[in-house]
């Protein structure tokens, strides 16, 4: 399918139309996924404050890590869904994942569930590196995506006329893009798709950053 730039541009305008729309369909979505609980609830465990929640939408994955003893800040290329994320967690921007507005080594922990499929794969090298860039030594970062290859692209999203595009990745990529980012990877692994989900694979990796 064609990458064509401009509806990758027009994610953001997208987002802001549906936000309330995603808010009520997504925002319980965990309860059902007891596996994104388990790596989540480890990853809060296992880093120190402050985490950013990287394409934040409304905030309930931040929340979940918040509600296991972190500081979490939301980041949100919508404006719309960043509100909704102030809201949740008390503080989120509106930014793009390439370009993260903090300073190098501040942040302790990086979580990113089904953000960099909304980057053109040429861009994911640059997101990881921005990662890599604002984390302290021994920062972790733990991202989700969905399977497959090529791209996913509609006119429509959550019964709204807007364009909707996202990038399918496998695992393989992921590590070698993560890895060349300058991160040590801990767990990488897949999951089958769960009833309540859209039916693709599930990806996962945690990785720390060791330099």
């Amino acid at each position: 399918m064609r990458e064509s730039r401009p509806v990758w541009d027009r994610l953001r305008s997208s987002y802001d139309r549906v936000a309330c729309k995603y808010e009520s369909r997504f925002l319980d979505e965990l309860d059902s996924k007891p596996r994104d609980r388990e790596l989540l609830a480890r990853f809060a465990r296992s880093v120190v404050d402050p985490v950013v929640d990287i394409g934040s939408g409304p905030g309930h994955i931040g929340a979940f890590v918040r509600a296991h003893g972190r500081t979490v800040f939301g980041l949100d290329l919508s404006e719309e869904m960043a509100g909704l994320a102030a809201w949740r967690l008390g503080s989120a921007v509106t930014a793009d994942m390439r370009r993260l507005p903090f300073a190098r080594g501040v942040v302790g922990g990086v979580v990113a569930f089904y953000a960099v499929i909304h980057l053109p794969r040429p861009d994911v090298s640059a997101a990881l590196e921005e990662f890599h860039r604002v984390l302290r030594p021994g920062g972790r970062v733990l991202l989700s995506a969905h399977e497959g290859e090529g791209l996913i692209e509609r006119d429509d999203f959550l019964d709204e006329a807007v364009p909707f595009v996202a990038t399918l990745f496998n695992l393989e990529e992921l590590v070698e893009a993560t890895s060349a980012a300058g991160f040590e990877v801990e767990i990488a692994e897949r999951r089958p798709s769960y009833d309540s989900e859209s039916g693709t694979v599930r990806l996962y990796l945690e990785a720390e950053r060791r330099r």
